[in-house]
């Protein structure tokens, strides 16, 4: 199993890898050899996540890419191509979930408003549902375009081998309910993404084109989108929208996800798995 779990001498790349999951995402990755690229906008983020995982097998290394920016992609796989000449594992993890201000960054006064408003449509504007679609939706198709050649590269790289491309899409795809501190367009954006991976993942097999796509649907984890005072909430009441408790009475841990996303990464014989790592609660709440 050691052997069949090892990525040693693969290339991974997580959008947003310098927190919450896909940081979890890119330490697995290379505790288990592999050598990641961590991308995102702010690039002091990157280097000091970078930074901070020492000890392992493999690496991680930032790299500054805004996965909405179409010559930023282009250009973050010109440089992946130039020094590796392949990729074998693209995560696609840049998302949110609520609304940013002009800076870009998460608008905080977002959640408040929705709580606040007696109508809760109100606060949502057009320009938000047309950003959450952009980076949780349209990005990770035209990343998964722009890595496609290195990913092919990737494959052929191993004896019999495929490349894993892993979209993080959220539990609340198939939730009817909406949390307050979120758009509702983020659970529309996460389903939308759900279909797109059986899209290109149909796409690839039909074409004999060695590239897995599967999509991970996490319940609660730690990240910069959940509050920490409701991860510490949620172990004795009811989050918002929920009907039930989460069974596992818990949030997901940095080993849970990790180890989620290896088993995607290596496991050739996965392909357009829709895959629930939330701790029970989609069981028990619709």
């Amino acid at each position: 199993m050691a052997t069949a779990i090892s990525l040693s001498g693969r290339v991974g790349l997580v959008t947003g890898g310098g927190t919450g999951i896909g940081f979890m995402i890119a330490k697995a990755f290379a505790a288990n050899g592999a050598k990641v690229y961590i991308t995102g906008r702010r690039l002091d983020v990157l280097e000091k996540a970078a930074a901070s995982v020492i000890g392992v097998s493999g690496s991680i290394v930032p790299l500054q890419m805004n996965v909405t920016d179409e010559e930023d992609v282009k250009a973050g796989a010109k440089h992946i191509e130039d020094i590796d000449g392949k990729l074998d594992i693209l995560v696609n993890n840049a998302g949110f979930a609520g609304a940013r201000n002009q800076a870009g960054s998460h608008d905080t006064d977002f959640a408040t408003k929705k709580y606040a408003a007696e109508d809760p449509f109100e606060p949502e504007t057009v320009q938000n549902w047309a950003d959450l679609f952009a980076l949780n939706t349209i990005a990770p198709f035209f990343v998964v375009h722009a890595f496609q050649s290195l990913l092919v590269k990737g494959a052929s790289s191993r004896p019999q081998g495929t490349s894993s491309v892993i979209n993080i899409s959220s539990v609340a795809a198939k939730m009817n309910t909406s949390a307050p501190m979120v758009s509702f367009a983020y659970s529309v954006t996460k389903a939308a993404l759900d279909k797109l991976t059986l899209v290109l993942a149909t796409s690839f097999a039909g074409r004999s084109i060695p590239i897995r796509v599967n999509a991970l649907q996490p319940g609660v984890f730690a990240s910069e989108m959940v509050p920490p005072e409701l991860l510490e909430a949620l172990k004795t009441q009811l989050l918002p929208g929920q009907v039930a408790p989460i069974p596992a009475g818990r949030h997901g841990s940095d080993a849970e996800m990790g180890m989620t996303a290896l088993y995607l990464a290596v496991s050739d014989y996965t392909n357009g798995a829709v895959l629930s790592v939330d701790g029970g609660v989609s069981l028990v709440n619709p």
